[in-house]
């Protein structure tokens, strides 16, 4: 599905770039704009992202894709290297007041730290493997509280692509999965003060953060609004507005968690143009 939104999003640029007019002074040719080397995923959804890892012998396999932006897809093949990057993890906790440690070397596996994106294509994937189990995790309680992510970092590209100054990196923030991980159904209402109440029922993965908080969607805002759940030690839950949701969000009446039916009660709001936005939902596991 990700896949598919990049493909569609990129191919629109390319086409919104080749089809402006050349000879129209209120027009920019964009024909003549260089080839990028970038993570979309981090362009889309921001450059930290947070894997839940299960407690199992077997290793998580996860990917992620590099992508050539550029007008017109590149007529030949594009070598695109990578690396483990300490200092991009030091530069970024220090942005972002982080104390991410880097993951060692024992728990993961990359197959390739070069990825080649063919001619005609955009996209080329890099894959990875985390390993959680007791074997290599004998206390997950200590692996979560040293913080660990994997940083990676685009360092160069062949046939004179650059390298994305912006999202040219990603930041892997590995926890082993906590009790509220897992897939649910989330049902309830959106109360707009001037476009009227919509239904919420759809379905919501709630990721693991660390051992009591877990990453997932807010309201029914896309992929790109985020909250994250604290639960707290008497099932409260506090909840926090992460990407593009609003970071005005309050709480609007209770906001709980029940362990007998594994559902978090959320009640929520934020204000703009018109009022407040409100929303009811209940968030169950299925």
């Amino acid at each position: 599905m990700k896949k598919l939104l990049y493909s569609l999003v990129l191919g629109g640029l390319a086409m919104s770039m080749t089809s402006c007019l050349k000879d129209d002074e209120h027009f920019t040719n964009f024909q003549g704009v260089g080839a990028v080397a970038e993570i979309p995923s981090s362009a889309f959804y921001g450059i930290e992202y947070n894997q839940g890892l299960p407690i199992q012998t077997a290793p998580t396999n996860y990917s992620f894709d590099v992508n050539i932006a550029s007008p017109n897809p590149p007529t030949q093949d594009v070598t695109v290297t990578l690396s483990i990057d300490q200092a991009t993890l030091d530069a970024y906790n220090t942005a972002n007041e982080t104390s991410y440690k880097l993951l060692p070397a024992t728990l993961y596996q990359v197959s390739s730290l070069t990825a080649t994106v063919k001619a005609g294509s955009r996209l080329a994937p890099i894959n990875l493997s985390f390993f959680s189990g007791t074997d290599k995790v004998p206390d997950p309680t200590a692996y979560n509280e040293a913080e660990y992510a994997l940083p990676i970092k685009i360092t160069s590209a062949s046939n004179n692509v650059a390298v994305s100054s912006n999202y040219g990196i990603k930041i892997i923030v590995l926890k082993i999965k906590n009790q509220y991980d897992g897939d649910y159904r989330s049902v309830g209402t959106f109360n707009h003060p001037t476009a009227g109440t919509r239904t919420i029922n759809k379905d919501k993965t709630l990721s693991t953060v660390n051992s009591t908080t877990v990453q997932t969607e807010y309201a029914d805002l896309g992929e790109t609004a985020l909250m994250w759940l604290r639960v707290n030690p008497d099932n409260t839950v506090t909840l926090t507005p992460k990407g593009t949701a609003n970071a005005a969000t309050v709480q609007f009446g209770v906001n709980k968690y029940d362990p007998a039916t594994h559902a978090f009660t959320l009640n929520y709001k934020y204000a703009g143009a018109g009022g407040d936005r409100v929303i009811n939902e209940v968030i169950t596991l299925k």
